[in-house]
This record gives C-alpha cells, structure tokens and sequence, in this order.
C-alpha cells in the first residue's frame, strides 16, 4: 500500500468517525458543523465520499466471494416414520413413502385427481 492510499484511508477513516460522532450526538447537521468550524458542504462531501468507499470495499468482497467455488454441505433427510405425503380425496387416502419414483406418484395422482 503505497502512502497516497495509507493517507486516504487514514482520512476516510477519520471521516467516518466524524459522521459517526454527528449522529450520536442527536444535533442537526448545521448545528454540529458550526460547533466545530466545518461548513455543511464539506461535511456531505465528506458522507459521501465515507459511502462510496464502503461501497467500495463491500463491491470488493463480494468479487472475492464470486471468486471462489461454493462450498456445499450434504445435509442429512430427515427419516419419517410412515408417509410423507398424504392425498386425502373424500373417503379415499393415497399414502405417499420417501422413496416413491416420480413416474408412480405422477400416475397415482393422475388417477386420484379423476376420482
């Protein structure tokens, strides 16, 4: 980081807890400008060039993150005891397990649909 970069960053930082400082207090902005000599304008100034830089750094991380693989984690299937699906039609119950194949619960409803 060369001292350009090192000074802006100080300054940013700095910047930033002024804003900070101005926010706890609970005054407006032209009350804690003028206890402390600063004119409005450099205060915005100042807001807006704190924002872009965290903006800056969020935009940063995110084309880091974007950067690297997902990582995914294999979570375990809850077991049921009995069905996991019940299609309940009038007096008629179809009990559907986990393990069903696709093709036999898309006939199954199919059927049960025309009931």
């Amino acid at each position: 980081m060369g001292v350009q970069t090192l000074k802006q960053s100080l300054r940013i930082q700095e910047w930033a807890a002024q804003i900070s400082d101005r926010k706890q207090s609970g005054v407006t902005v032209s009350e804690w400008c003028d206890a402390r000599g600063y004119s409005t304008k450099t205060y915005y100034y100042r807001l807006k060039r704190v924002r872009e830089e965290l903006l800056e750094a969020a935009e940063s991380r995110n084309q880091v993150a974007l950067r690297e693989k997902p990582v995914f984690a294999a979570l375990p299937m809850p077991q049921t005891k009995g069905p996991a699906v019940t299609v309940r039609i009038g007096a008629i119950a179809v009990n559907i397990g986990n393990d069903a194949e696709y093709d036999i619960v898309e006939q199954v409803l199919t059927v049960v649909s025309r009931l």
